[in-house]
């Protein structure tokens, strides 16, 4: 539908039924215009776009397809409908991800039921949006077909010197900065505030003068933007008459700043040509085909100590000892107009010493004869640096052979011109293969033109930092992180590049992303409904009890929250402070459901700890003892050399199984599997160790060890 007022379809895609019904039902209540239907999963949502849905809203985890490839799939049917990525499961990545997509709105699922109110304003926002474009773009689409191909403006305007504008269409912004309607409305005097103040007059008179011989004008004059730049416009135009009487003007604008420019700099190169062959710190000669030498410049005079007359007339190889007349000839032969040569050569001064020089050679035919310029630059300097950077190079090689990180040097060309032991052993190439291959061939992640770009574009003294993969010469994949700097390698710039395997760190990075994924979408999506459930039950009954439910959730929630924030944060406690053991252990044990449970303390002093974090740590050892051991089961918390530990009294751990109950999911009951995996990431994020052995009445111990005291 296209009334911005009526009815609003929603189509409600998620993998939870009950989260779905649930959604629909306050989303209804909401807005009575929603007319909300439910789709369990990508596949059934992509059958219903046919029938008239206004608005998708989707989850983004699901088990068919995400919410993003969703996404995908609709807008290559429907490029503009709604489409709301509502998901328990939120990061910049898949934020970047959906509105690369062209998602139209992206909601993270929070607690409770206020964010119906705000989906539901999203969802009405976007709908109403998008029926508004159709309208507008119905209405405009002829307009904008007659003046798309417009390379200017149109106007009509009165013939007085400001030249009130009464109409104007086009590139008007884009050309003069101004806004169409600020000409239209005479805020804005195209001959008072848009010509440049040095062509106004001569701009009125030459219009004027072309009106009175042909009723038509032609010219270009300059204007000054919005943001005071100069820039050339081209108009051609005529003369509106009423009853005989000229009153208007109607023409097109065109901004020919550019070959204006252009003009000028084909005046300018002529003289600056000029000036530099006689101003250049390059020795330069013209000469013929024969080799006579017939315009040398001052530096040529200077370094060779010949005078100008004496030089003109002189044979090439008069000066140039490294060659005679006849491989000087075989060089020219072989050489077309516009043709050039470089090489290196050794000229001879008037005392009879000689000098290195680097020639460059190009055949400049002119209308009635073959020229050849000939540009020469002494390079004793650099072939005294050529010989020291060789002996830099020698130490440099030997230096980065002792480093234990992969060292890759590349080339301005992309090319790996050294490397060292470490590398060599890493990827398991030869030295000699791995020399002249290219990043690319070892990391497919790596665009070949990305090197060209990073050596133009890198800062001097810059260091960029990045993770990528490398493949070994048997297909293995290593991640690793890459730190770039530019260095001057054999008189040329080139990327130095050293690698550091991080692969233990990945497999963290993995741990935290699964240990994540299971909080925020197998926990959040059930609570919500219990939220949900939980307000509609408080409707129709009430009880205390339901006070005790909705606390509760209320503490599912913090706990969710803090264990996300852990997830996010790797492995790093955020806030710690001196925090009492005894302190922090009893207020876990209050916040667990103990029963006849019994908690004995025999720790003293206090630990350096994020006390959030440490709370967890506790309740889930607690919540673990009383599950696994029985309601009347005994945990000690006593003290370690270095740290502390956590036993009970119950049936205890096998020891097959010890080294397993620390991993995400593990579980022997109707637990979620990852109460223990918490303990071990808070313990990772203070830097501490854990492990599991066998209590002093046969029951779990768990021992934290490497914890620092306060």
């Amino acid at each position: 539908m296209d009334d911005p007022g009526g009815t609003i379809r929603v189509l409600l895609v998620d993998d939870d039924p009950d989260l779905a019904t649930m959604t629909a039902t306050f989303l209804e209540r909401e807005d009575d215009r929603f007319d909300t239907e439910t789709a369990i999963g990508a596949a059934a949502a992509l059958d219903r776009l046919d029938d008239g849905i206004d608005c998708v809203v989707a989850d983004y985890e699901m088990p068919d397809m995400t919410g993003i490839e969703l996404l995908e799939a609709v807008r290559e049917e429907h490029p503009d409908l709604p489409f709301v990525l509502y998901t328990g499961k939120g990061s910049e990545e898949i934020a970047s991800d959906a509105i690369s997509a062209g998602v139209t709105d992206y909601l993270q699922k929070e607690r409770g039921t206020g964010q119906y109110a705000v989906l539901a304003n999203r969802i009405e926002n976007a709908v109403e949006a998008y029926r508004s474009e159709k309208l507008l773009n119905r209405r405009t689409r002829r307009l904008e077909r007659l003046i798309s191909n417009l390379p200017g403006m149109v106007y009509r305007c009165r013939n007085a010197p400001d030249w009130p504008m009464e109409t104007v269409e086009g590139e008007v912004a884009a050309m003069t900065g101004y806004a169409a309607d600020a000409l239209e409305s005479g805020d804005v005097q195209w001959g008072e505030d848009v010509i440049h103040p040095a062509d106004r007059e001569e701009t009125w008179a030459r219009v004027q003068d072309s009106l009175d011989e042909r009723g038509r004008f032609e010219l270009s004059y300059r204007i000054r933007t919005r943001d005071g730049e100069t820039r050339w416009m081209w108009e051609r135009g005529r003369g509106v008459y009423d009853d005989g009487e000229l009153t208007h003007l109607e023409g097109f604008i065109t901004d020919v700043t550019e070959r204006e420019r252009r003009e000028s700099r084909l005046q300018e190169t002529s003289a600056r040509l000029e000036a530099l062959f006689e101003q250049s710190p390059d020795m330069i000669n013209l000469h013929d085909a024969d080799g006579t030498i017939s315009e040398p410049n001052a530096r040529l005079c200077e370094k060779t100590g010949y005078d100008r007359e004496e030089l003109i007339g002189t044979k090439v190889w008069e000066i140039d000892c490294s060659i005679d007349s006849a491989s000087a000839a075989e060089i020219w032969d072989r050489m077309e107009p516009g043709d050039s040569r470089r090489l290196e050569s050794e000229y001879e001064r008037a005392d009879g010493s000689t000098f290195p020089v680097e020639v460059h050679i190009r055949r400049i035919d002119a209308a009635d004869e073959t020229l050849f310029a000939v540009i020469s630059r002494d390079i004793s300097e650099r072939r005294e640096r050529e010989r020291e950077l060789e002996r830099v190079q020698r130490e440099y090689e030997e230096l980065i052979n002792g480093m234990n990180d992969t060292v890759w040097v590349i080339s301005r060309e992309g090319e790996f011109v050294a490397v060292n032991d470490a590398a060599v052993e890493q990827i398991g190439y030869d030295r000699e293969e791995l020399l002249g291959m290219r990043p690319h061939d070892i990391d497919a992640g790596i665009d070949p033109e990305e090197i060209t770009a990073l050596i133009e574009g890198m800062p001097e003294d810059d260091v960029q930092v990045f993770e990528t993969v490398h493949e070994t010469k048997s297909g293995e994949e290593i991640p690793v992180e890459i730190s770039s700097t530019l260095i001057s390698y054999q008189g040329e710039t080139a990327i130095l590049s050293v690698g550091r395997d991080i692969t233990e760190r990945k497999e963290r990075e993995r741990r935290l992303e699964r240990f994540a994924s299971i909080v925020s979408h197998d926990l959040r999506n059930p609570l919500n409904v219990a939220q949900g459930r939980l307000e509609l039950a408080a409707e129709d009954c009430d009880s205390e009890q339901l006070e005790h439910v909705a606390d509760a959730h209320e503490r599912m929630n913090a706990l969710i929250d803090s264990l996300l924030g852990l997830a996010q944060q790797g492995e790093v406690a955020t806030e710690t402070e001196p925090v009492a053991l005894e302190t922090a252990a009893e207020r876990a044990w209050s916040s667990v459901a103990t029963d006849e449970a019994t908690l004995r303390t025999a720790v003293t002093g206090a630990v350096v700890a994020d006390p959030s974090r440490l709370a967890q740590l506790f309740e889930n050892l607690f919540r673990n003892a009383v599950e696994h051991a029985g309601p009347g089961v005994t945990v000690t918390v006593g003290d370690l050399d270095d740290g502390f530990y956590v036993a009970d009294d119950g049936v205890g751990i096998r020891e097959a199984e010890r080294d397993s109950v620390f991993e995400t999911g593990y579980t022997t009951g109707d637990g979620t599997g990852f109460g223990l995996a918490i303990v071990e990431q808070v313990a990772d994020a203070h830097g501490w160790s854990v492990s599991v052995a066998e209590s002093e009445n046969g029951g779990a111990r768990f021992e934290f060890t490497g914890v620092e005291t306060a």
